[in-house]
């Protein structure tokens, strides 16, 4: 599995973000539209060591609900698992023109996964374990305003090389961002952690910001900030911080 993974790796590197080639004979690849097909089934989804083409666009199923004139709810009431799978296209579970987010219901587990295209998760609401452990993000990754319910969600070894947006975030008990890198800004403005927010030995490179940020506890043991930082106004209860 190791050697096939790396093969997958190899090919989607020669890939640009915009590319729709075809890999080499041998490499395992899926559709998003073959997601979002067995979403819509109402069945599971797992893949593992594959390159996914096209825009995974969450909010594009069926299974929906309008509950405003200007605000629709899509729900995924199915397990979404995926491990050591590049995304060449974004990763979509909000359409802020149509006034559409979306709710999962159950796990969302991206662990080990390079995200060649924007990731948006903005507004988006998870219900069981969030898993986002060792992928790369590439482009710019949006998770304001989402709101993750379970006790324990990680993105731990994780690599934001855009700007990583979490501003007003709502982590119902703790987020594990250990060993983290932030290449690009980190916006953690107004985000809230019900239980420990961790960073040990995350780096962040540039901007980093946690003004009026709230956890009931928070441990930044060994992080290393390279740029400018603010925790103005910030409630973290932090273990291992030191700023002036």
């Amino acid at each position: 599995m190791k050697s096939l993974f790396i093969s997958i790796l190899t090919v989607a590197t020669l890939i640009p973000a915009c590319s729709a080639k075809i890999p080499k004979t041998g490499v395992r690849e899926a559709q998003a539209s073959y997601v979002i097909k067995q979403l819509n089934a109402g069945k599971h989804v797992y893949l593992d060591s594959c390159i996914v083409w096209g825009d995974l666009d969450f909010t594009s199923l069926n299974n929906r609900n309008r509950i405003a004139t200007n605000l629709t709810q899509v729900f995924v009431n199915q397990s979404v698992t995926f491990t050591n799978c590049v995304f060449v296209d974004r990763v979509k579970a909000f359409d802020a023109q149509k006034g559409v987010n979306v709710e999962f219901a159950h796990n969302i587990t991206f662990t080990g996964c390079d995200f060649r295209g924007e990731v948006d998760f903005t507004e988006s609401m998870v219900c069981g374990h969030v898993f986002f452990n060792g992928s790369v993000f590439r482009s710019t990754v949006k998770m304001q305003g989402a709101h993750f319910r379970h006790k324990k969600t990680y993105f731990s070894e994780t690599k934001f090389e855009d700007e990583a947006l979490f501003q007003n975030a709502i982590f119902a008990g703790d987020v594990n961002f250990l060993h983290a890198v932030f290449s690009k800004s980190a916006m953690f403005q107004k985000t809230v952690a019900g239980g420990l927010m961790f960073f040990g030995n995350a780096r962040f490179k540039e901007y980093a910001d946690f003004t009026y940020t709230r956890a009931a506890e928070a441990i930044f043991r060994y992080a290393e900030f390279n740029g400018r930082y603010d925790f103005s106004y910030s409630s973290l209860n932090a273990e291992g911080l030191d700023v002036n």
